[in-house]
């Protein structure tokens, strides 16, 4: 699970935490991996009917983001698991989360959390993905040129974006370019333009601060993903 330990959190103060997710005592992972073989005679059925098509799909994403946090991690791990192109090991999908296409993929140790968004992407391992964030197909989703017709009556285009092993994409950040292996979207960022790895990138348009491991120039580059 994504929830820290039971570390005592005081007002003012940093506590180092453990994330249950990634340090699982034995017992909690064999009884997720219990609970999830349980779910199968719902979700593989599901996941085959939403190969017919992305509207099904959809639709069956949106019902299932709704499932509360204990029993709604397991049934959407092991949900996207066959209905995704791929799905990793130890991957959380929190409360409210949806997916808008199939065509995608998530790598081992993934965070996807609450009310987050995926279009067309590529997830790689140790992916953490903040409340509220939306992993878009691109940044030419209308056409806007021609001004004798409305924007949503023209084409688009779309595309897959890539998110490498290793990011941390932060809350209410906007996604529409490559993130790579390494690199942190800092809160609310709006990515126009790829994103180097090790790079820490906020504000809109997104613009680097630093990279990882290198010291911030000033108290004011503090990232808060």
């Amino acid at each position: 699970m994504a929830t820290h330990g039971t570390a005592r959190i005081e007002h003012g103060h940093y506590t180092d935490v453990d994330y249950l997710q990634f340090r699982s005592p034995r017992w909690l992972t064999v009884a997720r991996a219990v609970a999830g073989v349980l779910t199968w005679p719902l979700v593989w059925p599901l996941a085959q009917l939403c190969q017919t098509s992305d509207i099904v799909f959809r639709t069956a994403s949106e019902l299932l983001s709704l499932i509360p946090y204990v029993f709604g991690v397991v049934v959407r791990a092991e949900f996207y698991r066959f209905a995704l192109r791929h799905c990793g090991r130890n991957v959380v999908i929190e409360f409210g989360a949806s997916f808008i296409y199939r065509d995608i993929s998530i790598g081992d140790n993934v965070t996807i959390n609450r009310y987050s968004v995926i279009h067309h992407c590529d997830l790689g391992n140790y992916v953490l993905v903040g409340e509220h964030a939306v992993l878009l197909s691109g940044s030419r989703q209308h056409n806007i040129d021609r001004t004798d017709i409305p924007m949503a009556l023209q084409r688009g285009r779309k595309k897959r974006i890539t998110i490498g092993d290793d990011c941390w994409i932060g809350v209410h950040a906007i996604v529409m370019e490559d993130v790579r292996r390494g690199a942190i979207v800092a809160a609310g960022a709006v990515v126009t333009k790829p994103v180097e790895e090790l790079t820490i990138v906020a504000g809109n348009p997104a613009r680097p601060l630093r990279r990882r491991g290198a010291p911030a120039a000033t108290a004011g580059n503090a990232v808060s993903p």
